[in-house]
């Protein structure tokens, strides 16, 4: 399955729940396969970037060290 449908899926389900959804959290080797898709399909070009600040569908994308992908609404939500 791919990144973007995997971000999308889950996206869906915090809507669902009717959430916003507010950041895209994802491991690097994921990112790095993300960047990768999204160049192949042409929607992202890494050519000379200065800046490397990623976004998914207007959500803004936080890369980390661990392996993980999630889509978190704001912590406010996750505190309750």
């Amino acid at each position: 399955m791919k990144i973007t449908a995997q971000i999308d899926r889950l996206i869906s389900e915090l809507k669902k729940q009717k959430l916003k959804p507010e950041y895209v959290i994802m491991g690097r080797n994921l990112a790095t396969k993300w960047l990768i898709e999204m160049s192949r399909e042409g929607k992202i070009e890494l050519h000379d970037a200065k800046k490397y600040t990623f976004n998914h569908k207007g959500i803004p994308v936080v890369v980390c060290e661990s392996e993980i992908l999630e889509v978190v609404p704001n912590a406010r939500y996750l505190l309750e």
